[in-house]
């Protein structure tokens, strides 16, 4: 064990050995015999103290002006600092010596950065005498609008939506703008440059303009002609009235009128009607028996608006009836039988649609006199 120790002791004297002077000055400092000799840096500060800007052939430059400060003693830092900004680059300052001004300061230019924010770091690498140091801070390159998406469709369909979104860069973020004579029915997002609206079924071709706009400048895409397609059919109102074929006088009877909409675009506002003869006394209506479901009579006539009809929808209205009796219905001349019209109609309310907006559908009943054969 003794000579492990010593052993051990014999090779760290032997490594302290190369550190250990035997006495004189080692850069000023006076060292005794047996002491290691400790190198000193002196920290220092990195500051960013101005930044300019200039237009470029490609984009902003900036010419970065940097100081580098020792904490103490009378001696300048020289070396290099490196600037950089991110991904837009960087740039080498050289220090040299400044005197007794104990600073060292330089700039450099980093070339064609695009518009937004951009962190600038200063590095100093340090030199044999003088700690290393950084600082950063946040450098706005400002720019005007330009666009990078302004590709929108140039045709459209009556009744159906027409949309694009229009995107622009710039800093500060650009805001948008409609012009150039847009329609009214046309709108966009101020903020995200979304157009939209809804082409009326009576509106032809028009134009219209997008300005994006920011505190450097404002830039114009357009004008954008667009052609409006018609819409080949747009509502399509078909009616079906059925009625019963023959009814005893006194007795009661129905008829309903189907109402379908074999457009391709919905009908809107559809107004449905059964008109009976005064010899049907209209009771009440409803789309079942003893159902009332917004309907009403007027004047013998059957009323009710069905609302909106989907392309391909059908609805429906009835009405309950009842066979007059008397000789004033029927007279000589008419004999046991007498054959009356039943009218059912239905139109929507899109007045500007293409299409059938209106039909007409007709059924007759024959009434019996109570107490005779068919």
């Amino acid at each position: 064990m003794r000579k492990l120790i010593g052993a051990a002791c014999h090779r760290t004297a032997g490594l302290a050995a190369g550190l250990v002077l035997t006495g004189g000055l080692v850069g000023g400092v006076l060292l005794t015999p047996g002491t290691a000799y400790a190198q000193t840096y002196v920290p220092t500060t990195t500051a960013i103290t101005g930044v300019t800007q200039s237009s470029g052939s490609h984009g902003t430059n900036i010419d970065v002006s940097v100081s580098v400060t020792p904490s103490s003693g009378t001696a300048s830092p020289t070396g290099t600092v490196r600037v950089s900004a991110g991904w837009g680059g960087n740039c080498f300052i050289s220090l040299s010596e400044q005197g007794s001004s104990a600073v060292g300061v330089g700039s450099c230019d980093i070339d064609n950065l695009s518009p937004g924010n951009h962190t600038v770091t200063a590095t100093y690498d340090g030199s044999s005498t003088m700690a290393g140091s950084s600082t950063s801070e946040t450098v706005t390159i400002a720019g005007a609008p330009v666009f990078t998406a302004d590709s929108p469709p140039l045709t459209a369909t009556q009744g159906q939506g027409y949309s694009y979104t229009f995107q622009a860069s710039g800093s500060p973020a650009p805001t948008y703008s409609l012009g150039g004579g847009a329609p009214s029915w046309l709108h966009i997002n101020s903020g995200t440059g979304a157009v939209w609206g809804t082409v009326p079924w009576w509106a032809g071709s028009f134009s219209y303009t997008v300005t994006a706009s920011n505190s450097s400048g404002s830039v114009t895409a357009g004008p954008f002609n667009v052609w409006v397609r018609h819409a080949s059919v747009n509502i399509n109102i078909n009616t079906s009235l059925s009625c019963p074929s023959k009814v005893y006088t006194g007795k009661r009877g129905d008829c309903t009128l189907w109402v379908t909409n074999n457009g391709s675009n919905t009908a809107s506002n559809v107004n449905a009607q059964i008109a009976l003869p005064k010899q049907l006394r209209a009771d009440y209506c409803g789309y079942l028996w003893n159902w009332q479901s917004g309907c009403s009579i007027s004047n013998n006539t059957a009323y009710e608006n069905l609302g909106t009809l989907a392309p391909g929808q059908t609805k429906a209205l009835s009405v309950v009836f009842t066979a007059k009796s008397g000789w004033a219905l029927f007279g000589w001349s008419h004999g046991w039988r007498f054959t009356v019209k039943v009218v059912g109609s239905a139109s929507a309310g899109n007045s500007w649609w293409f299409g059938q907006r209106s039909s007409t559908s007709v059924a007759y009943v024959t009434i019996i006199p109570h107490g005779h054969w068919w």
